[in-house]
């Protein structure tokens, strides 16, 4: 069993040192996909390419490159995520479409279109199915304005599934061009046929392993930065954490009977994969994974809900695949949302702590997906004047009737400490 006691800074000073490290590491990664896709930049790409260089304060090595012919590269996960060609940067926005125009045909067809940009995504070694590329993508034919030269262009977008749905059914009218919930997105050039255009989205289910440099850059300080946290992280000390722990598997065991999940009892080091301890403003927050793929949350003093390993929906750290969520959907809304309610009485918190008498939010899979993936997930979010107050979440399987996640917590346990004889965190 893993125990994760420290909260990590996520942010790191990035020193001239550690930005000529980074760049020197990642420049072998742009020029191996510019020589996959045989793009129109220098190959290899050296540093005397290089027009701009960004190396961003993120302890995940993060950099983006502007090439001096005008191609720029990102970096993340530890693999290229993002591709602009020369062309591309310099486009003004664009003017309404006039691809009926005759002056304007494409030499490309929209299936063609298309075949390109999986081709891209398979010569980058990238599984169709691993960014949803083997479903029917979103396109957009359009012309876009480079100075004064008309320039007709392919935009090819796979949907992420899992990814603002209401969106996708309701957009907004005033946004034109791609929809926001995108696995990837791959512009072609219509009269050349040229890649001008690369994003991936950063799925963790990508994630490489970074490459190694010899610096290791300073934690960033703290400050006034937008993006900085003001409270330091505080690591937890181990005499709570060793006390907090047997307490955890005592309440997820007593949770697990009363719901009937199937995860090993008792719950020992032996089936749990890993513990993460955060302290949250005096009290724990913890997150417990079993080793067959169940992830429990611990809040105060209870356990405040549970992830299968089968759930659609917070599964960005993990690949999932289309096929193995299609289903029917068997249960109503109304169904589904009596699941929930009986599921949680279970649980036998005071019923004047739960707020479920309103219409929950109710979100699908994205656009088409949902038609084949059966899949509620349900906010109940109560608010006094906009202060939080309560909240249940839960994802139900609409095709086995199986309740795939379910968290509630409410106000009236903020204030609960385990009854631990030791301070929750140590300098």
């Amino acid at each position: 069993m893993i125990l994760d006691l420290g909260e990590i800074n996520d942010y790191v000073q990035v020193t001239p040192e550690y930005s000529n490290a980074v760049l020197k590491a990642v420049l072998p990664y742009f020029s191996g996909v510019a020589k996959k896709l045989d793009l129109p930049v220098p190959q290899p790409v050296t540093q005397a390419d290089v027009a701009d260089f960004r190396a961003l304060p993120f302890r995940e090595m993060t950099a983006s490159v502007r090439l001096k012919d005008g191609a720029a590269f990102s970096f993340c996960f530890g693999f290229v995520n993002g591709y602009l060609s020369p062309g591309s940067v310099n486009y003004f926005p664009q003017k309404p479409d006039t691809v009926s125009d005759p002056k304007h045909r494409h030499a490309i067809t929209r299936d063609e279109a298309v075949q390109v940009a999986r081709d891209v995504i398979k010569r980058l070694g990238i599984s169709l199915e691993d960014v949803f590329a083997e479903q029917k993508p979103h396109v957009a034919i359009r012309t876009k304005y480079a100075d004064t030269n008309a320039v007709p262009h392919c935009e090819i977008q796979w949907l992420d599934p899992r990814l603002d749905g209401q969106a996708i059914d309701n957009p907004d009218p005033k946004k034109e061009g791609m929809l926001g919930a995108s696995a990837v997105e791959i512009q072609i050039n219509g009269e050349t046929k040229e890649v001008e255009k690369i994003r991936f989205r950063l799925l963790k289910s990508l994630r490489h392993p970074p490459p190694k440099i010899d610096v290791i850059p300073p934690d960033k300080e703290k400050g006034h930065d937008f993006f900085l946290s003001q409270i330091p992280p505080q690591n937890i000390n181990p005499e709570y954490a060793r006390q907090l722990v047997p307490m955890m598997f005592a309440a997820i065991d007593d949770y697990v009977r009363k719901l009937s999940l199937p995860v090993p009892l008792p719950l020992t080091t032996n089936n749990v994969a890993r513990v993460r301890i955060v302290n949250n403003g005096g009290w724990p927050h913890c997150e417990i994974e079993t080793t067959n793929g169940w992830r429990f949350i611990y809040r105060h003093t209870m356990v405040n809900g549970y992830y299968a390993p089968s759930n659609f929906y917070d599964s960005d750290d993990r690949k999932i695949h289309v096929r193995d969520f299609e289903g029917k959907w068997n249960l109503t809304t109304n169904q589904a949302i009596e699941l929930v309610k009986t599921t949680l009485a279970k649980l036998n918190y005071p019923t004047n702590n739960i707020h479920m008498d309103f219409a929950p939010n109710i979100i699908y899979a994205a656009g088409d997906f949902k038609k084949i993936i059966p899949r509620y997930f349900f906010e109940w979010h109560y608010a006094i004047n906009d202060e939080p107050q309560s909240k249940v979440e839960a994802e139900v399987n609409a095709d086995s009737g199986k309740l795939e996640s379910l968290y509630y917590d409410d106000k009236a346990y903020w204030g609960s400490r385990p009854p631990i004889d030791a301070p929750i965190s140590i300098k």
